[in-house]
Formats: structure tokens, sequence, C-alpha cells
């Protein structure tokens, strides 16, 4: 009996190392076909396995709401780059500050599976800005609350630099 369990374990060992090497090949971190999204034209419903915020009017599909933010577009980039900076596992796939659209790949960190993120900054009024994210599983059809999760962080921690 002891033996069974030891080359279980050592099975599911060897499963789970396969699979982080899997994980960590450069081509997870690239978009695939169909993976670039434009966050005005979801629709609903979204997936089980994504999460969306938008500010309000912005998005057709049901968001959670985005706070707005007192400075310009151009305040928001540099304030969302540098938060982007501070994350684990980020590979920024594309960063656009003049059209305001960044997209990246952030790998969670067990078995470092990737999630698409994107955001696209949004001019609301003078000197006021905000942001829709989108983030999804590229894997699987539930996700633990991870993207929700990320997106409520990132708009907290941006909320925390805009007012210092």
């Amino acid at each position: 009996m002891l033996v069974s369990l030891l080359v279980v374990a050592l099975a599911l060992a060897g499963l789970s190392l396969a699979v982080r090497l899997y994980m960590g090949r450069a081509a997870e971190d690239a978009l695939q076909p169909g993976e670039q999204v434009a966050i005005k034209e979801l629709r609903d419903p979204l997936p089980q396995n994504a999460f969306l915020a938008c500010p309000p009017g912005y998005c057709v599909a049901t968001a959670a709401a985005s706070p707005v933010f007192a400075m310009t577009l151009e305040q928001l980039a540099e304030t969302t780059r540098r938060m982007l900076a501070s994350e684990p596992s980020v590979f920024v796939i594309e960063s656009l500050p003049e059209t305001g659209r960044f997209t990246l790949i952030q790998h969670t960190p067990l078995l470092r599976f990737p999630d698409i993120v994107t955001i696209e900054l949004v001019a609301i009024a003078a000197g006021q800005s905000s942001l829709a994210i989108y983030s999804r599983s590229r894997y699987g059809r539930g996700d633990f609350g991870t993207n929700r999760r990320r997106v409520l962080r990132w708009l907290r921690q941006i909320e925390t630099v805009a007012a210092q």
C-alpha cells in the first residue's frame, strides 16, 4: 500500500513538473489567433473564466464599474505601466500608450497557466480618465475567481497610486 502511494505521488509530481515546463514555453507568452479583443465589442455572456470592469457607458457587456480618476490619459497610462511593472510574471505583448491599449499575459503562480489581460484607457472629461480591463484564462472553463481578483486588485492599486 505504501509503495502504491509513493508511486502515485511520484507520478503526480512528474506530471506537475511536465505541466510547469510546458506552460513555461515562450509560445505561452504570445497571443494565439483569435485572442486579441476590443473591449467595446464584447457581448454577453462572457466566459465563466473571465472578468470585465469598465467605466460607465463604455461597455456593452455586463461589467463591474471602473473608477474615474482625476488624471489625464497620459498620467493614467504611466500609472498603469508602473503598476504592471510591479506585478509578477507579467509579459507585455502590446503597449500602445498613444491609443491607450495594453495587452499582456500573466502566469498563475503554481502551474504557470497563462491569463490574457487587455486594458483600454478611456477619456471621460478634461482631466478625468478611467480604464476598462478584461482578464481571461486561456485554458479551462473556470478560474476559481482568479481573473476577478486580479482586475479588482489592479483597480485598487491604481486608485492608491492616483490618490498619492
